[in-house]
């Protein structure tokens, strides 16, 4: 009697209740599926990172526009413009001197931005402010001025900044004694 020895079929599927055992192709199985893992994680690190950089170029385009008006509110404090001033009268700051002087300073180091509108408005004289009347006294009077600058960054920023400067002079004989900065 012969005996004829069966062996498996490797390809055919496994029988209801019969026990796995070969694990041929498992590899490539575990790899493509890691390899998708790690695409999905590298799409969300990318996508976190341009985020990440659109947000740091909107916040200096603002720093810039932010910048421009600080440099203009500078420009009207530190100059002879108050002093020149009279009850009701206002200064452009975008009329061409002006507007020279103060983006003068736009470059890379000084904050970038160019201004766009200012204004310079001379109040008149008022009320001494209590806090400033308490610490100088009656002997001294107060003018009041009102500043205001828009300015523009790159990618359309734009920054408004309103400001009050107080000048306070001496009533007796009306020199400049002191002005508050503004901004």
């Amino acid at each position: 009697m012969m005996f004829i020895r069966k062996e498996k079929n490797l390809h055919s599927p496994p029988r209801l209740g019969e026990k796995l055992t070969d694990q041929s192709g498992m590899a490539l199985v575990l790899a493509v599926g890691m390899l998708l893992i790690l695409t999905v994680l590298g799409a969300v690190v990318w996508t976190a990172t341009n985020r990440q950089i659109d947000s740091a170029g909107f916040q200096q385009a603002n720093q810039q526009a932010f910048f421009a008006t600080q440099r203009a509110l500078e420009y009207a404090v530190t100059r002879d413009i108050l002093l020149n001033l009279t009850a009701g009268q206002s200064v452009d700051l975008t009329s061409s001197a002006h507007k020279a002087n103060i983006n003068a300073g736009n470059s890379k180091t000084s904050g970038g931005g160019e201004i766009l509108a200012g204004e310079i408005f001379d109040d008149g004289p008022g009320e001494m402010p209590l806090r400033l009347r308490a610490r100088y006294g009656s002997d001294f009077g107060a003018n009041y001025y009102f500043i205001s600058v828009s300015a523009e960054g790159p990618r359309g920023s734009r920054e408004d900044v309103e400001t009050q400067v107080v000048r306070l002079f001496k009533h007796d004989d009306d020199s400049l004694f002191i002005t508050t900065g503004g901004g």
